[in-house]
């Protein structure tokens, strides 16, 4: 079977040793761990398309001196990180970082001050200073939670989810000027987006109120989002417990749509009409650790990698495309607070 590279973001408690590096074996699921680079708070990760660079953030409140977090960016050979550039990124919790569809800028959403800033990236994809910060101001004086800046697939528009104003920007991706906003109840909580493939429709989950959005995405119009659906993102099984919906991807075939409830400790699988938008929750599987902040796939969505936060544990599945049923592999890495995982696996020429 094939082998892919796994990437995992920690924070840096409980003897973590940075941004560990590990063999994922794609037919079994079976993990080892490879390498690890020294990294503060590594707490979201990307890695360019050909596997060559990868970007990080630093979820700090103090970072190399200076009150706030950072990022960084790392050259990739044979799966072995060694950094090539650092930048401090202006605010406390720096939580999601995200690439262009050129390579050629790097956002960091940066979560307690509410800002998100835009950083170039040399021909070697080194980070550069940020060139452009924006931030946001509520007349009632709540405060704004950056956590999730996106391009849409055609690279002409960018997407920001605001956690604490209940909000979705849209930019223009050149002129970086907000085109629109698109407001949601109070204390929802957007926190992750995700473009379907086409580019036709924009997903939103929310933090604290655990539902799933589906928005027709019309740049070409006016008015550039239109709410179509919303779902919960949780189980009725009588949990009476906090939760708190986490991360949000699509299966690559893009028939699936899943997202992570923390506190249930669940995954929620929804399937996907692709001509609709529209979502129809499929179910739930629940899982035997606490805290699943992002997980991933490999390239033929057969194996899913999640990283179990608050126990320490980085968990294989299997996972059925005929169905969207999750099943475990029986294998797991005991890693100290995995926050980011990132499956990386080169395509096979045909």
């Amino acid at each position: 079977m094939g082998k892919a590279y796994v990437y995992v973001g920690t924070n840096s408690i409980r003897g973590s040793q940075g941004i560990y590096t590990l063999s994922l074996d794609t037919g079994s699921g079976k993990m080892d761990v490879l390498s690890t680079t020294e990294a503060q708070d590594s707490a979201y990760l990307c890695v360019n398309r050909d596997g060559s660079r990868l970007y990080a953030v630093m979820e700090s409140l103090e970072y190399e001196g200076k009150k706030g977090g950072g990022a960084a960016s790392y050259a990739i050979e044979d799966g072995r990180l060694k950094q090539t550039g650092k930048c401090y990124a202006g605010g406390g919790w720096p939580c999601h970082i995200s690439l262009d569809p050129n390579e050629k800028e790097v956002y960091v959403s940066v979560f307690r001050n509410g800002s998100w800033l835009i950083f170039q990236t040399d021909g070697d994809g080194r980070l550069a200073e940020a060139k452009e910060s924006f931030s946001y101001q509520d007349p009632n004086g709540r405060p704004s939670h950056i956590h999730a800046v996106v391009s849409d697939p055609a690279g002409k528009y960018l997407a920001v989810a605001d956690c604490g104003l209940d909000a979705v920007y849209l930019y223009n991706a050149v002129s970086h000027e907000q085109v629109w906003k698109e407001g949601f109840p109070e204390d929802t909580g957007p926190r992750q987006l995700s473009f379907s493939e086409d580019g036709k429709y924009l997903y939103l989950v929310t933090e604290t109120s655990c539902e799933l959005y589906v928005m027709r995405y019309t740049p070409e119009e006016k008015e550039k989002l239109h709410v179509l659906q919303t779902i919960s993102t949780q189980r009725r099984d009588g949990y009476e417990g906090k939760n708190y919906a986490g991360g949000l991807h699509f299966h690559p075939s893009g028939k699936y749509l899943l997202a992570t409830n923390r506190g249930h400790n669940s995954f929620a699988v929804f399937g996907v009409d692709k001509e609709s938008g529209m979502v129809k929750l499929l179910g739930h599987k629940m899982l035997a650790g606490d805290h699943c902040r992002e997980f991933s796939f490999t390239l033929d969505g057969k194996i899913l990698v999640a990283g179990l936060q608050h126990t320490d544990i980085v968990q294989s599945f299997f996972f059925d495309e005929e169905t969207g049923k999750i099943t475990d592999t029986g294998y797991q890495l005991n890693i100290p607070s995995p926050s980011a995982v990132v499956v990386f696996e080169k395509k096979t020429e045909e």
